[in-house]
């Protein structure tokens, strides 16, 4: 296979990615893929210390939805202490985007085993900067904890027997 085309075949599984589970038609903007990721570990950083998991997390997600290895690598060693505001201005469709990051962020705070007071209290900050209500951020932390509860039936109905993998 020519690099050409893993490249061509990469973007159609990230194409179909972003339509599967946002219902995007078009791939974003490579400027948005840093700050998106690093917000979402700059909030999994609230409390101080970002769990390998966390971390493992967003790369996992990133190399996913991601067609630039140049930014999981700068993901891999990012220290996660920059202004939140600033990483935002990074990102040309924050404003569009902004609700998926925070429920994205707190899936990332979450990946250790524990959503803490303290990475709430980050998520919280860039909702707040970014416009989202208290009220609006409680649905989207609703939506988290359903999705745990649906991905947790979803197996259990799936691999009754245990997962085979």
């Amino acid at each position: 296979m020519t690099t050409n085309t893993a490249k061509i075949e990469t973007d159609l599984g990230i194409k179909w990615l972003f339509n599967e589970q946002f219902g995007f038609s078009e791939i974003p903007l490579n400027a948005s893929y840093e700050a998106y990721f690093k917000a979402m570990l700059i909030c999994a950083n609230g409390d101080g210390t970002l769990a390998d998991a966390e971390r493992d997390w967003v790369i996992g997600y990133a190399s996913a939805y991601n067609r630039d290895s140049e930014v999981i690598e700068k993901l891999k060693a990012y220290k996660a202490d920059e202004d939140l505001e600033t990483v935002f201005k990074g990102d040309p469709v924050i404003s569009e985007t902004r609700r998926s990051l925070i429920l994205d962020a707190i899936q990332t705070c979450a990946a250790d085993g524990e959503y803490s007071e303290k990475e709430r209290a980050i998520v919280l900050k860039a909702a707040k900067i970014l416009n989202i209500s208290k009220d609006e951020l409680k649905k989207i932390e609703e939506i988290y904890l359903e999705t745990v509860k649906l991905r947790e039936k979803r197996i259990a109905a799936l691999f009754p027997n245990g997962l085979p993998y």
